[in-house]
């Protein structure tokens, strides 16, 4: 079988011809790879010499790329891009003890951070940093080590472990939930709710439950708003619900601290168990190091190890 270095162009003719293939010019390929443009265009002489056809087409003023060039640019652009990710892997092994985890600000602020300040009080030699973004992103190029994300733990190329489910319940603050019993009488059933005032999400996640969904489980067909408040972001409208404003639709996990420290209680004992679930999310590929693996294994023991779900649930 021929070697690998006689079916190749040399490696520097492909790094030049990656560059004026992306910039569309030797000129902007010469400046990016600070060489002259002379010598740029030896490098894509040499290549086309060793394929034995022209990869560009010369217009006034102007290149563009053959189908031969096309064909070539793909399987370049890929190729290094595979190398390059493999040289970022093997650095970041070489790097200090540092994890990476992205979940949503919501997420990181009612239920992470406290965590994550426990496992660097067990663990001071592991530095974790936080990007707070519910977006999707291509973890393993970012250098992201974890994602938590909201779903059915059907993501591609990743590996989806399951932090806990989610059941949804009204909350509010003691002092509301006092104000509501003394001017409208008892709130603890769904239909009490008729004289709450609602805070609603306008903004919200699809897999996330609404007020119409859960007054249509609970044998209500319209969803009372007249005394409803209405917010685009889940933090805001907890803040208010924390300050007496009205009663939120809470999911347990992230109220479990509120409910804990006395800011939030629960009204109602019914809840609704939503078919989507937290998941712990790395790439598929990626080996995890030591370090890694012992953040996974101790964040999914703290997930799972949290108090028996309410006696009161209906699946969605």
């Amino acid at each position: 079988m021929p070697r690998l270095r006689d079916r190749l162009p040399p490696a520097n003719s492909l790094i030049a011809f990656e560059a004026v293939a992306r910039h569309q010019s030797f000129t902007r390929a010469a400046d990016e790879l600070r060489v002259t443009q002379a010598a740029i265009s030896r490098q894509i002489r040499l290549i086309e010499g060793h394929l034995g056809v022209r990869l560009f087409k010369r217009l006034y003023r102007a290149i563009e790329l053959t189908p031969e060039g096309q064909a070539l640019k793909n399987a370049v652009a890929f190729g290094l891009e595979h190398i390059a990710r493999g040289v970022d892997e093997i650095k970041s092994q070489q790097d200090g003890a540092d994890i990476t985890i992205s979940c949503s600000v919501t997420f990181a602020s009612y239920w992470l951070m406290a965590r994550i300040a426990k496992f660097r009080a067990e663990f001071p030699d592991v530095d974790v940093r936080l990007v707070a973004t519910a977006k999707m992103r291509d973890l393993a190029v970012t250098g992201i080590d974890f994602a938590v994300r909201y779903g059915r733990g059907d993501w591609p190329d990743l590996t989806a472990d399951l932090m806990f489910g989610n059941e949804v319940f009204p909350a509010c603050a003691p002092r509301y939930l006092a104000r509501h019993l003394e001017c409208h009488g008892r709130l603890e059933t769904c239909s009490d709710l008729a004289n709450a005032t609602l805070l609603h999400l306008t903004k919200f996640d699809r897999n996330w439950v609404t007020w119409e969904t859960w007054f249509k489980h609970f044998g209500r067909t319209e969803t009372p708003t007249s005394k409803g408040l209405f917010f685009d972001n889940y933090m805001i409208l907890i803040h208010a619900a924390v300050r007496g404003e009205g009663v939120a639709l809470c999911g347990r996990r992230l109220a479990e601290d509120l409910i804990e420290n006395g800011e939030l209680v629960r009204p109602l004992d019914a809840a609704l168990q939503s078919d989507s679930s937290f998941y712990l999310l790395r790439p598929e590929n990626r080996p995890l190091k030591p370090h890694t693996a012992r953040f996974r294994d101790w964040l999914l023991a703290q997930a799972r190890g949290s108090a028996g779900r309410s006696a009161d649930v209906v699946a969605l």
